[in-house]
């Protein structure tokens, strides 16, 4: 008898974010790519703005275990060395410095309440921002967009 190993229920949900229509649509108007899936992590590149001397792209790692009840977290990501990014690399403007903080955690997640240990640092922001905090209602298109508006945003300057 072969015993069948079923996928965790997260695992499952994931691939079907990655399946689902609004996934795919921001693939083909070039907002994000997937670049590497091994659970429960899943690395993407986002694309940012045109700015002189900076990338097209950021990499974003991306915990999913325990999704969607659970919010993902996403550490900046290096696709080409796959490690962390360090300071002069992460975006920078407004909006950028708040979000990708390398003072804050080390520089392992997103200083942000739609990300995990940004939110389960500050109960607070779910309430405070309503528009933008992770619940199990949200998907991960909702977490690769509210990224990816940083990186395109008016005040985002480059690295």
């Amino acid at each position: 008898m072969t015993t069948v190993l079923a996928s965790p229920p997260d695992k499952l949900a994931v691939r079907a974010a990655l399946d689902s229509g609004a996934f795919q649509s921001g693939v083909d108007n070039g907002r994000w790519r997937l670049v590497e899936f091994e659970w429960p992590f899943v690395v993407f590149a986002i694309s940012a703005a045109t700015r002189p001397n900076s990338p097209k792209e950021f990499g974003l790692r991306i915990d999913l275990s325990g999704y969607p009840r659970q919010a993902p977290t996403a550490e900046p990501w290096s696709i080409d060395r796959s490690g962390r990014l360090i300071a002069s690399e992460r975006p920078k403007g407004e909006r950028a410095n708040e979000v990708f903080r390398c003072d804050w955690e080390q520089g392992r997640a997103l200083y942000a309440p739609w990300d995990r240990i940004g939110l389960e640092s500050h109960s607070e922001w779910a309430s405070q921002h309503p528009a933008y905090a992770w619940h199990p209602g949200r998907d991960l298109t909702f977490f690769l967009r509210c990224v990816h508006d940083i990186l395109n945003d008016y005040d985002y300057l480059g690295i």
